[in-house]
């Protein structure tokens, strides 16, 4: 039998005597002779090669048989794994309420928003929803809270907990939550009682600088600045606290000191994590604010390097591997579900009456907004692209909906960054 190099390997460091490859599919790395990488990489070869570990390079994916085509496996792994019912877990986003305190100048709700909040009828309603997608199989519910801003629907979140979960607990069915706020309204006592209530294990919250910077760009006053960082403070004592950095070019000079000053003042820093996020061009503007992929990946090791050691722990970052789908809302049986009991596939599209796939009262549309979720056709550029198998071409509802397409979250540059810390002749 006869077999090629991998189309997904990537050649991270050449040295007098050696390669050392990545190979994207397989998550697998090697330090391979140049004159063993050369015949492989040049000519098709047989299992007769004179190369002791030439069934480690197989299994491996660093060498494939030659009518494996690659990118067909991918995209078939894909499609099995968003067809295919969960086995034991649910997971659905829920807006309560599309209203928000602030108003970020980058949101992508930036239109759609309004004051609506689900009522308590319909609260309700999405909750027995839930409990009617229940069969023998599922053993875990998991729901994030998003809007808007989740928290001008606290009491209803509180509600929809308290009738869901002695429900779930007689079905035998655990139930977590998490939430992405952006934290001004989480008190002390908001914060415990959905901890102790609502099984809320982690938030999620963006900060975009110091105090001049994240009033200006959230149009936000100082006193809600302050009672942000106090609230991440109290928070940290009770549940993982995630801190996303929004930047683009205009503030990534400022995130470092935001990022010290909310680290110094935390007194349990074991829940707390802080990552750098790369702003997206929602508004089809064409600013030169926004940094590339390549330009943002640049930054990034560095940022958490430097994050790492404000929270004197050691950096070791995820070395992304081959996924069979791009999120979990990407999967057929989970979706987004609105104030009104409309359902959608991205949380992104809230609010959008042309993305509405459905509602709680009788189920999906089949429209061709939900199938193009479910075809996910990859862009041509991303075919051709040796880390397509990490990526799986990007977040599909920014590939639909962005001006200039762009889907990318990773680019090779970043990945051979990873790796350098591996790599010793």
């Amino acid at each position: 039998m006869w077999f090629n190099y991998s189309f997904y390997n990537i050649v991270l460091k050449e040295s007098a005597n050696f390669v050392y490859l990545y190979n994207s599919y397989s998550g697998a790395l090697c330090k391979l002779e140049k004159a063993i990488h050369s015949q492989i990489l040049n000519e098709e070869i047989d299992d007769n090669i004179k190369c002791e570990y030439f069934e480690q390079l197989l299994n491996q994916g660093f060498i494939k048989p030659v009518d494996l085509n690659e990118y067909n496996r991918i995209i078939l792994n894909e499609r099995i794994a968003i067809l295919s019912n969960p086995q034991n877990t649910l997971s659905y986003v829920i807006a309560p309420t599309l209203a928000c305190n602030l108003n970020c100048d980058y949101c992508f709700e930036s239109g759609y928003r309004n004051n609506s909040i689900v009522n308590d009828a319909k609260i309700i309603e999405i909750a027995d929803y839930i409990l009617s997608r229940i069969n023998a199989e599922v053993k875990t519910i998991n729901v994030g809270w998003f809007g808007g801003e989740p928290l001008v629907a606290y009491n209803q979140i509180l509600k929809f907990s308290n009738y869901i979960i002695p429900k779930l607990r007689e079905k035998e069915v655990s139930f977590s939550s998490s939430m992405i706020t952006n934290g001004v309204l989480l008190s002390k006592d908001k914060v415990k009682a959905l901890a102790e209530q609502c099984n809320l294990k982690r938030v999620q919250i963006t900060v975009d600088g110091t105090k001049n910077v994240y009033c200006a760009r959230k149009h936000a006053t100082p006193n809600q600045f302050d009672t942000l960082l106090k609230n991440i403070k109290e928070a940290s004592n009770f549940i993982k606290i995630s801190i996303r950095l929004n930047c683009d070019k205009n503030n990534f000079d400022d995130l470092k000191a935001v990022a010290n000053k909310i680290i110094e003042q935390c007194d349990n820093k074991k829940n707390l994590s802080i990552y750098l996020a790369k702003l997206i061009d929602y508004m089809g503007c064409g600013g030169d604010q926004f940094f590339s992929q390549d330009a943002f990946d640049n930054k990034r090791i560095d940022f958490d390097k430097y994050i790492c050691e404000l929270l004197g722990k050691p950096y070791e970052p995820n070395i992304y591997k081959y996924r069979k789908s791009f999120c979990g809302l990407f999967k057929l049986n989970n979706h987004v579900i609105g104030p009104n009991g409309e359902l959608y596939k991205c949380e992104h599209h809230v609010g959008q009456a042309e993305k509405v796939i459905g509602d709680i009262k009788y189920g999906l549309n089949y429209n061709d907004t939900f199938m193009r979720f479910l075809e996910n056709k990859p862009l041509e550029m991303c075919k051709k692209c040796k880390i397509f198998p990490i990526c799986l071409g990007g977040c599909p509802a920014q590939k639909f909906d962005l001006p200039q397409g762009e889907s990318c979250f990773y680019s090779e540059f970043y990945i051979k960054k990873l790796f350098d810390r591996f790599i010793n002749d």
